[in-house]
């Protein structure tokens, strides 16, 4: 029988040597620590009485004393001294009785309960009986003699009570019995701190002998270290290094190279895996030459299959008479695709021409809507006659704009409205036409000069005019507008609004006149009435009317909405400059935070200074 050292019995010898001398190092090891953390837990034993039970008792002892010592003293003083009740020194004694001395005596008894001497039990109990029947008894009787200022005035009441705090008096007797108690356990206590804190490091000690004691395990470790490095070098150079030898081969093939290098086999199971992929380099060397001759048409090219079991070169046969006959087909059909393909390219070219005339007369009709929409918007003459102290800031999201401004005069009173109707664009722009001819009817027409009563006619007007018809048309769509009637001569402004609100900036300080929150067109008229503002004004006041536009664009590092606030906080850095510089600025200002984001909404921005 032909003996060979395989693969198994190569890994099985290292590896079961390597698992006696680990076995060998944990179970010393074990033991040792085992020994180590059953000292530990004693040592946390310990520990845990000191810092639960000995420490937190010695201290509260320690509080007890120097609070009955000043109970003592405040008695002594409230005697001696004639004063009100209501003095410090009065209330702080009968806080003590009442609470912090009572209160450290629970804290004791809480404590206490975890002593193991009966002394120290006893030393407590007596101290705490002459506490609450002895010197608080005492307390009381003084309070009774000296209840109030006049009391002191009265001498037999006044000798009573210093015969109490004299220096045989019951206070000072009992005062210092207490003491002498509390000494004598905080004295005890301090001992058994002082002994379980030695009983901790000696505890400390004895674990570390024990532990150094591991020394010798570490050798033990570094040498078991140093086998399974020689483990590693015999298992690298006998099994690894002809495995990663093979590996490459395999992965050279897996990229369609042939390996040049000569491949050594030896006699095991990798010597029979390098015989096998010997024969699969050959059988793929002939298969690719095959497959090259095939490739450039030559299918006359002589092929044997490896083995009538090799499926591979029977399918490789069959493939090249299937492309024989497929690449006498495919050159019918690409000369027929051809013709086709020149039929498909001239009708896109036609269709591309038919897109680009219809893109340029839907521009150009919206491009006309545009100038029919500046048409309904006032002049900056009639902004000037109107509201001389002015500016107006618009820019639309789109050709045509969803927001427009509206500036008018009646009856002394000089009108302004910002307007946003629903969506812009086209949409915006039709309904732009609709809240324009609804506030000239309200105004021009009807001569309303109530703000909140033109908003209820523009209402009745949206929806007379959108909804006309049969239900199955009904269009929910509004404005949000806000609008102001000022009256120069009287210093007054009127205002009413339909969500969107009226800011007054007066003497450095931002005020927000708030609107109804139901939009125009969003309900049946007369179900809902707009609220009317009215306000004096001073001169230099400014009056702030916009969309939602500004405060709603998408901008800055992180991409979000600039927000109500810090419009506000720009109008008031802002306010003291000239108009027109404040639209210059807003405008600026709101480029900047844009940056590349695209515009969101239709943006408006009217200022008026009294």
């Amino acid at each position: 029988m032909n003996w060979r050292f395989t693969i198994g019995k190569k890994i099985g010898t290292g590896f079961g040597v390597l698992i006696l001398f680990i076995m060998v190092v944990f179970g010393a090891t074990f033991f040792a620590v085992n020994n180590g953390i059953e000292t530990f837990q004693e040592n946390d034993k310990i520990s845990n009485e000191l810092v639960q039970v000995i420490t937190p008792s010695k201290e509260q002892v320690t509080k007890l004393r120097l609070l009955v010592k000043e109970s003592r003293q405040l008695a002594i003083q409230w005697v001696n001294v004639q004063t009100r009740n209501d003095v410090p020194d009065k209330i702080r004694l009968v806080n003590l009785m009442e609470q912090n001395i009572p209160s450290t005596i629970v804290a004791i008894e809480e404590l206490a309960t975890d002593w193991d001497s009966d002394n120290n039990q006893d030393l407590f109990t007596k101290a705490k009986e002459k506490i609450n029947d002895k010197l608080f008894a005492s307390y009381d009787e003084i309070m009774i003699y000296l209840p109030d200022f006049a009391s002191y005035d009265d001498e037999i009441m006044l000798f009573s009570a210093r015969f109490l705090v004299g220096q045989d008096g019951d206070v000072v007797l009992m005062s210092e019995e207490i003491d002498q108690n509390l000494l004598t356990l905080q004295n005890e206590l301090e001992k058994q701190e002082e002994d379980a804190l030695a009983l901790v490091k000696k505890s400390s000690e004895e674990a570390k002998k024990k532990f150094q004691g591991l020394s010798i395990y570490w050798f033990l470790g570094a040498g078991l270290i140093l086998f399974a490095i020689f483990i590693a070098i015999f298992t690298t150079n006998s099994i690894v290094k002809p495995v990663r030898s093979l590996r490459d081969i395999i992965v050279l093939l897996s990229r369609g190279i042939f390996p040049k290098k000569q491949i050594k086999v030896n006699n095991d199971e990798i010597g029979e895996m390098s015989t096998a992929l010997i024969g699969l380099v050959d059988g793929l060397k002939k298969t690719t030459d095959f497959a090259n001759e095939v490739g450039g048409s030559n299918f006359d090219y002589h092929y044997e299959p490896l083995s009538d079991d090799d499926v591979l070169g029977h399918a490789l046969l069959k493939m090249r008479d299937e492309l024989a006959e497929t690449e006498r087909i495919l050159e019918q059909k690409v000369q027929e695709r051809t013709e086709e393909v020149v039929l498909q390219r001239d009708e896109i070219e036609r269709q591309r021409l038919k897109l680009e005339d219809l893109y340029k007369d839907v521009t150009d009709s919206i491009r006309y809507a545009k100038r029919l929409q500046y048409s309904i918007l006032p002049q900056q003459e009639t902004i000037d006659e109107v509201c001389p102290d002015s500016f107006v800031l618009f820019k639309p999201k789109d050709i045509v704009s969803g927001d427009f401004y509206w500036f008018e005069k009646m009856e002394g009173k000089s009108f302004a409205a910002s307007v946003d109707c629903t969506g812009h664009g086209v949409p915006g722009a039709f309904m732009s036409l609709v809240g324009a001819n609804g506030l000239n009817a309200a105004v021009g027409e009807h001569h309303t000069i109530n703000p909140a009563l033109i908003l209820d006619e523009l209402n009745k007007y949206v929806s007379d005019s959108l909804n006309k018809g049969s239900e199955d048309i009904h269009v929910r769509d509004g404005m949000d507008l806000s609008l102001i009637a000022i009256d120069y001569d009287k210093m007054e402004v009127e205002f009413a609004g339909a969500n969107n609100p009226l800011y007054l900036i007066r003497d450095g300080e931002i005020q927000v006149i708030k609107a109804d929150k139901f939009a125009i067109g969003s309900f049946e008229p007369g179900a809902k009435n707009y609220t009317n503002h009215k306000l004096d004004l001073k001169k230099g006041d400014i009056i702030y009317l916009f969309s939602d536009g500004y405060a709603d664009q998408f901008g800055g590092t992180k991409g979000k909405k600039f927000m109500y606030k810090n419009f506000r906080n720009e109008l008031l850095e802002i306010h003291k400059l000239d108009m027109k510089e404040q639209e210059e600025y807003l405008g600026n200002r709101m480029q900047e935070w844009q940056g590349s984001f695209e515009q969101v909404d239709d943006i408006l921005v009217i200022g008026v200074r009294i």
